[in-house]
């Protein structure tokens, strides 16, 4: 976990922090024996005690050592080929929790995979924590894997079936899964995982170091499909170190994850616990407080809500409806839960210009309706900086691939996401750089997005600091670097507000700002007719 960097320019912070929110945080910081509540007798421990005597219930197959870092000592396969198998766990039954010690001899964050990276090891990307398949790291084949990959969305996931992500996950009914996003970890640092689960009301939660970083969909419509989970679970990779494997027969609360936590750990990292309450939770988080000076000039202001209003924009995509109001611009797509078969019914709303420089943006906007997810796309852009509307046929399709995974450089951030892969239980936002899936900033809040009132959406970008918040709370800021093999600091673009699956939202009074160190004389056309 990366300290994140404060932006200051112009800007002031506040550092009154929310009571609910310092309540969590004390629980947080007051670190001592007592617990508040009792611990229970895990029913299978595994790799607790590393004396000779200690092999019941473990098979191992190949090459590995015992390594010792900060009094907790950890099990490492020093081989691809290397399998530890447990031949007993209690995952069959209705509810329970395994919690598990895992350290990474590197530093861990998302990159984009090239196809040489498989040459020898075709499942190279993923790094398996849990897998009732007794090769970890073929997760498709598994009915059951608990991995982490490098991918900033989602980074550790939790699944209880057969089958990849997205194809086979998001089939109806839905697999019984957990998603995290953008979860990093630090090289030689112990991390606690711990997976609930209760099959009999379809929940499911993941925690870290007692926090807790993921959950089930909170919006799905029909029960989850689960398969049969083999007797026994495997794990191994030469990057991971395994330690404490502990199974139980109750499902922990957010207190008792968090007091079990304290009860193993062998080194309290206040800091570190500190950036992950911050991260998943919002404890702590900062006001942001800015208003332009005269050197923005203000270069697009409409209030969507006026019909001519619909000329300054341009829809792709195959939505319900994107019309004008009286409250403002109406974005509705398809309200029916995630298949493939439905991707291209969504929509982006374009700026029929681009804009240069300093940016900041700013519009409300009203979810009327549980599920979906808006983003905000800027500085989006040609590979070589050219108008990529104007120069280049227009897009149609909905779906995601014109953000990620076509020639368009941009930024995009997810302020409001509640579709089915991903947490939906709280507010949270996400900040990715295109078309490198480079992920430059997450962070949640207790609470999820209120529905039915007006909210307000603040993106703003001096040179490379970018920063967005929402009601005045900062959610996401990065100081973008352009020589890290991730293009350049993005400064021209067309922007586009994107609504996915089951959204319906109310959008009003953009206002775009801009702030240039030169000015344009005039504009030559030399072309002939």
């Amino acid at each position: 976990m990366k300290p994140i960097t404060r932006f200051n320019i112009n800007m002031k912070t506040s550092q009154q922090i929310d009571r609910t929110y310092i309540s969590l945080l004390m629980i947080c910081l007051s670190f001592s024996s007592a617990l508040g509540q009792s611990i229970a007798k895990p029913v299978y421990t595994y790799l607790s005690d590393f004396s000779m005597s200690d092999t019941s219930g473990i098979k191992l197959n190949g090459r590995a050592r015992v390594i010792n870092v900060d009094g907790r000592k950890g099990l490492n396969m020093t081989s691809i080929k290397s399998i530890l198998e447990l031949t007993a766990h209690n995952l069959k039954s209705d509810m329970g929790t395994v919690t598990m010690w895992v350290m990474s001899l590197e530093e861990l964050s998302a990159y984009d995979p090239k196809p040489a990276f498989s040459m020898d090891n075709p499942h190279f990307f993923i790094y398996p924590l849990l897998s009732d398949c007794p090769d970890p790291q073929d997760f498709e084949r598994a009915n059951f894997k608990l991995f982490w990959w490098p991918r900033w969305h989602p980074s550790m996931v939790a699944l209880f079936a057969k089958g990849n992500l997205y194809q086979d996950a998001f089939e109806i009914p839905h697999r019984a899964l957990v998603e995290v996003s953008h979860f990093t970890f630090d090289k030689n640092i112990w991390y606690q995982f711990a997976l609930t689960w209760d099959y009999k009301t379809d929940q499911y939660a993941l925690f870290v170091d007692g926090v807790q970083i993921g959950r089930e969909d909170q919006n799905h419509v029909n029960p989850f499909h689960r398969d049969s989970i083999n007797t026994s679970l495997f794990l191994g990779n030469p990057t991971l170190c395994y330690s404490e494997i502990n199974f139980y027969n109750e499902v922990f609360t957010k207190q008792q994850a968090f007091d079990h936590y304290k009860s193993e750990t062998t080194r309290f990292d206040r800091k570190l616990n500190d950036e992950l309450f911050l991260k998943y939770v919002g404890v702590g988080r900062l006001r942001f407080i800015w208003k332009p000076d005269p050197t923005w000039k203000l270069k697009w202001n409409v209030t969507l809500t006026k019909p001519s209003d619909m000329d300054s924009l341009y829809v792709q995509g195959n939505p319900v409806k994107v019309e004008i109001t009286n409250e403002g611009l109406l974005m509705e797509t398809v309200n029916k839960e995630y298949t493939s078969c439905l991707l291209d019914s969504q929509v982006y709303v374009w700026s029929n210009r681009a804009f240069e420089g300093n940016l900041y943006v700013e519009y409300e906007f009203k979810v009327l309706q549980p599920g979906g997810l808006s983003l905000l796309m800027v500085q989006a852009s040609g590979m070589n900086r050219e108008d990529f509307m104007a120069d280049y046929q227009l897009k149609t399709t909905g779906r995601m691939v014109t953000v990620y995974g076509e020639a368009v450089r941009n930024y995009h951030w997810e302020y409001y996401r509640e579709m089915a892969d991903m947490r939906n239980d709280l507010e949270n936002s996400a900040l990715i750089k295109n078309p490198f899936l480079y992920p430059l900033s997450f962070g949640a809040k207790s609470t999820p997005v209120e529905k039915s009132v007006w909210h307000k959406l603040q993106f703003l970008q001096i040179g490379n600091k970018l920063i967005g918040a929402i009601d005045g709370v900062i959610m996401v800021e990065f100081t973008d670097d352009g020589f890290t093999n991730n293009g350049p600091v993005y400064d021209f673009g067309r922007i586009a507000i994107r609504c996915m699956l089951r959204s319906k939202l109310l959008f009003r009074n953009i206002k775009v700002y801009n702030q240039s160190k030169f000015i344009t004389e005039r504009f030559l056309n030399t072309c002939k007719k």
